[in-house]
């Protein structure tokens, strides 16, 4: 498993980083990849779980958000909203039966879950120092993630949160916030050229990315948990599907744009 889970990191960082580095289409053809494969994989755990997913609706709605973030159509972003509400709810209303509702509703979440959050993605590297704000959140989610999972599997004796996801342990868990604190500050630090805020302001950004990175990892486990399923998906070895990959990543992401927003307001 290690082995796989090394190896799969090997191929998807550069391709990763790469993307971030040319940015423009290039970038944001691989997020629509990333997000669309996505949804299947959260149309196909919850259709096996008995509820139906419209398909095509959801890979319309992700794909919609994506495009009104890239070209910065911001104003269609709530008549995009109300189509696919519209379009979820005629669609129960053909289906009527106890279910119909339920499903037209948690295929609405997801849509917001994985297009709506996955929006910011786009919107952070579109900023003027974009590339250099996506290779931060990459570094803090990827930094926190990877040790808390080696810290937890290693010395793990207290369950974080046992009834969400059993393998997740409190001293996983500060490593991985200690890891994405240390590794700002120290950035500041060493490359006060290069980072755009203070010491302080450094441990702020790795104490949020580590927050809201475990924050979105326990939103795809308790999705796991109620329907059952271990991983998303299996497309990437050692690691699962994608959502299994980038859940830390989707609550991080409003996250740094907001900091970044907010840090450059005050400036």
């Amino acid at each position: 498993m290690l082995y796989l889970r090394i190896m799969s990191a090997l191929l998807g960082i550069p391709i990763m980083l790469g993307a971030v580095f040319l940015g423009g289409p290039w970038y944001a053809l691989l997020m629509l990849v990333v997000v669309n494969l996505g949804i299947f994989e959260y149309s196909t755990i919850l259709q096996a779980s008995g509820y139906r997913v419209p398909l095509i609706t959801s890979f319309a709605g992700v794909t919609l958000f994506l495009a009104v973030v890239y070209f910065q159509l911001f104003d269609l972003i709530y008549p995009l909203v109300m189509i696919l509400f519209t379009a979820l709810f005629v669609i129960s209303l053909f289906n009527m039966d106890r279910k119909s509702i339920h499903d037209a509703a948690i295929s609405f979440w997801g849509i917001i879950y994985l297009g709506g959050l996955s929006g910011y993605l786009i919107l952070i590297r579109m900023m003027p120092e974009g590339a250099l704000y996506t290779y931060m959140l990459l570094a803090g989610v990827w930094l926190h993630d990877s040790v808390a999972y080696f810290i937890g599997s290693k010395w793990g004796l207290h369950k974080f949160s046992p009834s969400i996801s059993p393998k997740k342990s409190v001293e996983g868990s500060v490593a991985g916030i200690l890891a994405a604190v240390l590794l700002f500050f120290s950035a500041v630090i060493l490359m006060p050229d290069i980072m755009p805020f203070s010491p302080g302001a450094g441990i702020l950004f790795g104490l949020g990315i580590a927050v809201f990175a475990q924050l979105g990892d326990l939103l795809e486990s308790a999705l796991k948990r109620q329907l059952a399923v271990k991983d998303s998906g299996k497309l990437i070895p050692g690691h699962g599907g994608i959502l299994d990959r980038f859940d830390s990543m989707l609550l991080c992401a409003p996250f740094v744009y907001y900091f970044f927003t907010l840090l450059n307001i005050s400036l």
